[in-house]
């Protein structure tokens, strides 16, 4: 886990665009954030990765975001209660697009996948694609 902190200098932008700093896995999904203006923090339910481009981060420390750490480490957690912390899937699923592969995961009539853009919107092409050749008589629902 590592904490990095956003220094981009937002040019050509009539706002104040706040620069945050994050908590990431390692996946670089972003586990918690501290706002630009205070100390607090926030902690996310789901995962979602850290979009770095066009965006400058370094490396940094953070007492709050240290102190959580521990929490979200699963290096540190035995192997019989890493389940609680990982998804686990009745089923994975490698798609392949524009050279890149994503693994798309279904649980409980959901389906969910490792892409930015699912991150974001909890939908994505490469879920759909899933949903139509293999779930296509089943209600499974993205997210």
């Amino acid at each position: 886990m590592k904490i990095l902190k956003e220094i981009t200098v937002w040019n050509g932008i009539e706002y104040r665009q706040p620069n945050h700093t994050y908590l990431l896995n390692s996946k670089n999904q972003i586990v918690a954030f501290a706002k630009w203006h205070g100390d607090e923090i926030d902690e996310l339910k789901s995962r979602m990765v850290l979009d770095k481009r066009y965006r400058k981060f370094e490396e940094t420390k953070h007492s709050g975001l240290s102190k959580l750490i521990s929490k979200y480490n699963t290096e540190n957690i035995p192997e019989e209660k890493r389940e609680e912390f990982i998804p686990v899937y009745e089923r994975t699923f490698k798609v392949k697009s524009k050279g890149n592969e994503y693994i798309v995961g279904y649980s409980k009539n959901q389906l969910t996948c490792s892409c930015i853009g699912f991150g974001y919107r909890g939908k994505c092409k490469h879920a759909d694609v899933v949903k139509k050749q293999h779930f296509s008589s089943v209600s499974v629902q993205a997210g």
